[in-house]
């Protein structure tokens, strides 16, 4: 899979746990909270290593996805979607 392959997937698992996460996912679906974040972080873990340019953004996704991951165990719903919201917007399709 290339890597603007991956950053579209990224951004779709970020749109799904900002939309859904932690607790509005449809009982019936076969996504949940727990795979969407774990797809978050696996995605993460492969598109960063090769991400050369913008470094900058690269910070700010990790702050962002560190603080909704924190404010998603500390249930702060609002807190969590939002930091999601501000990486899936920041642009991430471009950073290929």
């Amino acid at each position: 899979m290339s890597l603007s392959e991956k950053l579209l997937d990224f951004a779709a698992e970020l749109s799904g746990a900002a939309t859904y996460a932690p607790d509005s996912y449809p009982e019936w679906g076969y996504v949940t909270y727990e795979g969407n974040i774990f797809e978050i972080k696996a995605l993460w873990s492969t598109i960063r290593p090769d991400l050369k340019q913008d470094l900058e953004k690269t910070e700010f996704i990790d702050i962002k996805l560190q603080e909704a991951f924190r404010a998603f165990d500390m249930g702060d719903n609002e807190v969590g979607r939002d930091a999601l919201w501000d990486v899936y917007n920041s642009g991430i399709r471009t950073l290929c």
